[in-house]
């Protein structure tokens, strides 16, 4: 099923009273959402965005140009200060997953992303069953993920780390002359999304670019937490006359490239042979559903990803072999191949002596890093055969990363049109499931279904292992 077709979300759980608001750029930062579908890989060719519907060319990404000499920054700046107008409010959100603060909250924490649709797909029919669902996995899943909570302190470092990037990111933009508000919006956790919005109203932005912290696009990632804004601000007359670009992926920039081939090379030396090291790339996995069913481009851009930091390690030298695996899978589905725990045990029984694991997914450290790949993989690795153990960070705060994320910003504004119209006529398929009848049709055989599934030992294994 197409990610258009899903319904706009879910209520998040919210029993804390005490959490804290997303903060302004007068109290804090504030973060701006660019949305880009990139359509070639080229770093300084023309790019296709869109735009709900709207198409047009732009070179958004015009700082490949400023590292090869064709240009320098200052031009490409005052080109994109050029096309924002003087008295303009600019914004800048930025999304990411969100993640338990507190063992108490791993449970609701788990609600809110399982009763996401973008990451449990259920047929049309069914998905009144969603709640439920989510809240019998959260249940069974709890004990186990707050093992591995309290393994890395008791709770995720992720919204720390985000709010510091959302600082560095305003600082480098105020550098270069552009005062911003900088928002941080998390999907399952706070500060919600929802919030985040909130306070660009209240501070009545009047031009939003939004930026998720996830490289490659995903429709359970960067795709989930766009609908969320799209329903949003569809529903508000404010928001949806407010310009909005949004980067949908950035994967290809020469400014990331450049990070992360820093960061592998600065890794490669800590080892006693440099040459002989395995570069092995983990990333986050998906179900083979989405790319196949629903034209997910994830493993696609992850692919070219790896390319791209490789043939940037050629060109200074470093010919190491590499390896792409998928880290994370949970459930009875097949999620893509090769499997991390799987590639692990073969590269170990190969022969392989020196492994260096590169978290090509994260930008930030939080448990799939902290926890996943330090202590699960890691000692998976040395029980196979792997001598030497390496792992470059996550890009976190690196000057040259955070730098290319203000550059992005500034790059896309020009680009900023209304994202919604409040207006707008939902979609048939919406409309058609108000129909009493068909809805309680639908009601009767999916409880019969939902009381099978969630009773077969087979299913119940599967969950509890999620």
């Amino acid at each position: 099923m197409q990610a258009t077709a899903l319904s706009s979300g879910f209520n998040p759980l919210t029993k804390r009273k005490d959490h804290r608001f997303p903060r302004s750029c007068s109290q804090r930062n504030s973060l701006s959402l660019i949305q880009c579908d990139i359509k070639e890989r080229s770093f300084g060719e023309s790019m296709t965005i869109t735009n709900r519907g709207l198409s047009f060319k732009t070179n958004v990404f015009e700082q490949a140009r400023s590292v090869t000499g064709d240009c320098s920054y200052d031009e490409t700046s005052a080109k994109a200060r050029s096309h924002v107008v003087a008295e303009d409010k600019i914004g800048v959100l930025l999304l990411n997953l969100g993640g338990p603060e507190t063992l108490n909250d791993v449970q609701p924490f788990l609600y809110n992303l399982f009763a996401d649709p973008d990451i449990i797909r259920l047929p049309r029919p069914f998905q009144f069953l969603q709640g439920t669902i989510a809240k019998f996995i959260s249940v069974v899943r709890a004990p186990k993920s707050k093992e591995g909570y309290a393994a890395i302190g008791g709770g995720s470092p992720l919204r720390k780390i985000t709010d510091e990037q959302a600082d560095a990111i305003k600082m480098s933009l105020q550098a270069k002359n552009i005062a911003a508000n900088v928002y941080v919006g998390m999907r399952y956790w706070y500060p919600f999304t929802e919030e985040a919005v909130q306070q660009i109203k209240k501070d009545k932005i009047t031009r939003l670019v939004v930026l998720p912290l996830y490289p490659q696009y995903s429709i359970s990632t960067t795709g989930s937490s766009i609908r969320v804004l799209q329903d949003l601000f569809r529903k508000d007359p404010y928001l949806a006359g407010v310009p909005v670009a949004i980067i949908k992926s950035w994967y290809q920039r020469r400014g990331y490239v450049n990070s992360m081939a820093d960061l592998i090379e600065k890794e490669l030396q800590t080892f006693s042979d440099p040459k002989e090291v395995m570069i092995f790339f983990s990333a986050h996995g998906v179900p083979v559903s989405y790319v196949e069913n629903a034209g997910d481009p994830y493993q696609k851009q992850m692919e070219e990803c790896i390319d791209l930091i490789m043939e940037e390690l050629k060109a200074r030298g470093v010919l190491n072999d590499h390896k792409l695996a998928y880290q994370s899978r949970v459930g009875p589905v097949q999620w893509l191949k090769p499997y991390t725990d799987e590639v692990l045990v073969d590269l170990g029984k190969s022969g392989v002596k020196s492994l260096l694991a590169v978290p090509v997914s994260f930008v930030s450290e939080h448990i799939e890093t902290l926890e996943e790949i330090d202590m699960e993989y890691r000692e998976l690795a040395l029980e196979s055969g792997v001598e030497n153990w390496g792992r470059v960070p996550a890009l976190g705060l690196t000057p040259s990363f955070i730098t290319d994320l203000a550059d992005a910003v500034i790059e896309s504004l020009p680009s900023a049109e209304a994202m919604s119209n409040p207006n707008a006529v939902v979609d048939s398929e919406d409309s058609e499931s108000s129909d009493a009848f068909s809805y309680i049709v639908k009601m009767f055989f999916g409880s019969i279904l939902a009381f099978v599934l969630l009773l077969s030992p087979k299913m119940f294994h599967a969950f509890r292992n999620l």
